[in-house]
């Protein structure tokens, strides 16, 4: 009840002000009892939800940060206040990236979104411009837009590759295995026989079901790490040390931080990386592992097109299909002929964590830290470039060339 009488007097205060009336800011501390925001629930922590991580508090920074400065005057213990510590970090955050978090809803999917989506990399990329050394929001900034795009085009994907071409393509390709080298080996990874039993089914509300699903991973994302860069950089690592003491970060965050915070090169790629194996492994894992089994075989068959249309915009990294293609072989286990094919399909669904982190650690990021290292200035060049642009670049129908010589590229077949 508390919490409602807030709500409005705050409402009445903004409509009142509206209408020209002098009027004070309401009195929260005659109206809430510091009790009211301690022990408060993050009950919408994996964002998949509008608002911040607790929707029992307000989503404006200046409610939250008097009630913020009172919790900590008295000596609360962190852990009792860790919600709205979290909440007012999140909501300068949004703030600063030009965010609404009451309307940063993923439920309402993608059109609703759009925006949020290119604010949320436009904000990653002033941060790396801006401090040179928060090279995780550099490099998801830079990547940023390839994810935005693809979440907008995982149908049209679905159709550049025409799954019922390639689901015949496919068949004619074992068949032909079979009959040169029975008994052929030859086996399509689950990824694939999904795609080929479900992908010309696939129905306008499993495309939005995904994208609903996406969109609240770049969102549990941003709520997850953004709080800790904006409080790091009003506090330092007293700051961190006060998410760690109320049970928002454990203990290989802070050794991140610590790391990032000696200015050190190789101490910061180290902490940054450590950053980066958060957002990973306990961001989004979990969210990524739902939607991989969401709906029967439609949820693996679209993130496994999502892998096929990924093409991250970090120069000089190649696409998932390239750098781990998928390889078809058949023979004869007596000896007779052997057939490879190497095709332009990715090995690997990027649902797949362990899968991901590799393609990650072994393309992504070194490239994207010799691009900082060594070329700054074509870094600051493609840091600077607007965001409309960046995401117009990277949708698919821009891409078919290159995504078709990739594919010429990639594919190979030997028979020996």
């Amino acid at each position: 009840m508390r919490r409602l009488l807030a709500t409005a007097l705050t409402a009445v205060t903004l409509v009142a002000g509206a209408a020209g009336t002098a009027t004070a800011a309401p009195d929260f501390d005659a109206v809430l009892d510091l009790d009211t925001v301690l022990d408060v629930s993050r009950n919408n922590l994996d964002s998949e939800h509008g608002g911040g991580v607790a929707t029992d508090l307000s989503a404006d920074p200046e409610v939250l940060r008097p009630l913020l400065d009172r919790a900590r005057a008295t000596g609360v213990d962190p852990a009792r206040y860790a919600a709205l510590l979290h909440q007012y970090w999140l909501a300068v955050a949004a703030r600063n990236a030009g965010i609404d978090l009451n309307r940063w809803d993923p439920q309402l999917g993608l059109a609703a979104n759009e925006q949020n989506l290119k604010n949320t990399f436009a904000y990653y990329q002033k941060l790396q411009r801006e401090h040179p050394d928060f090279l995780w929001t550099g490099q998801g900034g830079l990547a940023g837009p390839s994810f935005g795009a693809g979440v907008m085009d995982v149908d049209l994907v679905r159709a550049v590759i025409g799954v019922r071409e390639l689901r015949d393509a496919l068949a004619q390709v074992t068949r032909t295995l079979d009959d040169v080298a029975a008994p052929a080996s030859a086996e399509l990874p689950e990824d694939l026989r999904a795609v080929l039993a479900v992908g010309h089914t696939i129905t306008p509300e499993d495309i939005a079901d995904f994208q609903v699903r996406v969109i609240a991973m770049s969102k549990h994302i941003f709520t997850d790490l953004l709080p800790q860069h904006e409080a790091y950089l009003a506090g330092g690592l007293d700051a961190i040390d006060e998410f760690h003491r109320a049970g928002i970060i454990d203990d290989r965050a802070v050794r991140a931080w610590r790391d990032l915070a000696t200015g050190d090169p190789e101490l910061v790629v180290r902490g940054n990386a450590e950053l980066l194996h958060r957002e990973q492994y306990q961001s989004i894992a979990d969210q990524w592992d739902a939607t991989r089994e969401a709906r029967g075989p439609v949820g693996r068959a679209l993130t496994y097109l999502s892998t096929f249309g990924a093409d991250p915009a970090i120069p000089g990294v190649v696409p998932p299909r390239e750098a781990f293609p998928l390889t078809l072989t058949a023979g004869d286990p007596a000896g007779g002929p052997q057939w490879r094919l190497q095709t332009p399909l990715p090995a690997f669904n990027w649902s797949d964590r362990d899968a991901r982190w590799e393609y990650i650690t072994t393309h992504m990021l070194p490239k994207y830290r010799a691009l900082a290292q060594d070329r700054p200035a074509e870094l600051a060049v493609a840091l600077s470039k607007p965001m409309d642009q960046q995401f117009l670049e990277q949708r698919a129908l821009n891409r078919l060339v290159p995504i078709l010589r990739s594919a010429a590229r990639t594919t190979q077949v030997q028979y020996y």
